[in-house]
């Protein structure tokens, strides 16, 4: 298997060959923003559906009372969005009557009960785009509900908040019967598509009324998206990809990823071709000594090319919470009542587990076909306590003995070549290794392409 670098990597301030690490990135480090999509989507009954919405109440009333004590040129940012919190983790009785008085408040709203029938009734999958329209007209009554009870409560007077009149947005929306609105698919789809039109014209208005304060403008204007974006993460674990290919003889692949001919590409042995893998010193475990680390045969899984993503029901794949909490906030309502959306975690839940994790890594295996050409394979670095968001937790350590070769480009500096040169035959020495292989890329007139020359090396 091979792997380009670029020179400051392998032997810049990183010292990749030195340490012998292997560094696992983030998927927004990597150049492809389609990096493990899943299309999801929603669909449940009531349980779910008001649990989801005292969810949302929950995140948004935490990023309002944050907000308060920002100045008007700070806005909020996705990290502020509590995701994780639960009512139970409210510090007073006080703190917990007052979530319960803002639910009652939204709840009670007849616009908000329509509208929830909609949504309950419809048998369609609401994808993120369509979620985002729904959420952006009811984050309007949602806003509302906190502002009542902070009224109530004497934080503050209603005649401070006039931004948040409806008239001044223009927009009242009367539903027909779910029956009706559903019963013709492209009625209905119509429908969605003007909604959005009138949610990105109304973004339009809000943004200029509130050019002058980027924190309302977080708050009215993108809110509902980054909550969207942040909910997700109750799904999975965030993933780490450490990227390689099957050869390294495409001149296009040198020329992006071996930084215009100038990096390195290290091969690595592999000598099962059916199960590649390759064997990291990874972390297995933490005491009060710190983290413990061990080698572990990590697979190479092949990229597979397509257009099509998969489906992923939000609702049933909740799986980065506790079972206390999954259960309390999301399948149960307050009378008890549980949800058709976990019948399957009710029922059995080891198979739950086993059919959760048979899906995670199938996102981060999955590119356009447009990417094809680099025939990739990968190893997928994961933790359920998120031992990898620290950046230096995430370089691996390879044995020497697994590095077969070094292949430079064809402009490789000089100098960067004798380096590696330098720290290869000195790890040679360390560990009785009496060969190493080193290549240089060359064009063969004849054939037109690519091909490996083999340097001499006075190991």
């Amino acid at each position: 298997m091979y792997r380009f670098r670029s020179v400051a990597n392998l032997i810049g301030p990183y010292q990749e060959l030195e340490k012998q690490q292997i560094y696992f990135a983030a998927l927004e480090e990597l150049n492809d923003p389609m990096e493990g999509m899943r299309r999801y989507y929603f669909r449940g009954d009531r349980v779910v559906w008001e649990n989801f919405f005292k969810h949302y109440l929950l995140c948004l009333e935490h990023v309002l009372l944050v907000s308060r004590v920002l100045p008007e040129d700070e806005a909020i940012k996705k990290e502020d969005v509590p995701v994780f919190k639960s009512q139970r983790d409210l510090p007073t009785d006080m703190y917990q009557e007052r979530i319960e008085n803002i639910n009652d408040s939204f709840f009670s709203n007849r616009f908000v009960q329509s509208y929830l029938k909609v949504l309950i009734e419809n048998p369609n999958k609401i994808y993120m785009e369509e979620m985002y329209v729904h959420l952006k007209i009811l984050s309007f009554e949602a806003i509302q509900a906190i502002l009542e009870v902070d009224v109530q409560n004497g934080l503050f007077t209603y005649p401070e908040n006039k931004r948040f009149d409806r008239k001044d947005i223009a927009l009242d929306l009367d539903f027909p019967e779910p029956s009706e609105l559903y019963s013709d698919g492209e009625a209905y789809r119509e429908l969605m598509d003007t909604l959005y039109d009138l949610v990105k014209a109304w973004d339009n208005e809000l943004l200029f009324k509130l050019k002058d304060s980027p924190k309302q403008q977080s708050i009215q204007i993108e809110f509902p998206q980054m909550y969207l974006d942040s909910i997700v993460k109750l799904t999975y674990p965030e993933a780490f990809v450490a990227c390689f290919m099957d050869n390294c003889s495409n001149s296009a692949i040198w020329g992006t990823y071996g930084v215009n001919h100038t990096g390195v590409c290290l091969k690595y042995n592999s000598d099962d071709k059916v199960n590649p893998a390759l064997p990291l010193k990874t972390i297995t475990g933490y005491s009060s000594n710190g983290f413990h680390h061990e080698y572990r045969q990590l697979p190479l899984r092949p990229i597979d090319y397509s257009s099509e993503f998969e489906d992923f029901d939000f609702f049933q794949n909740i799986g980065r919470l506790p079972q206390w909490q999954l259960i309390e906030q999301w399948y149960t309502d307050k009378k008890g009542k549980k949800s058709v959306c976990g019948e399957k975690f009710f029922d059995d839940i080891d198979q739950w587990r086993k059919d959760y994790w048979n899906r995670y890594e199938k996102a981060f295996l999955k590119k356009l076909p447009e990417w094809s050409h680099e025939r990739e394979y990968r190893i997928i670095l994961s933790s359920a306590l998120n031992t990898y968001s620290i950046k230096n937790n995430r370089l691996l350590e390879y044995k020497f003995e697994d590095l077969e070769a070094i292949i430079f480009g064809i402009r490789t500096p000089k100098e960067a070549r004798t380096e590696i040169m330098e720290i290869v035959k000195r790890k040679c020495g360390e560990t009785g290794r009496e060969h190493f292989k080193f290549y240089e890329m060359a064009y063969s007139t004849s054939t037109g392409k690519l091909y490996q020359r083999k340097l001499n090396f006075l190991g």
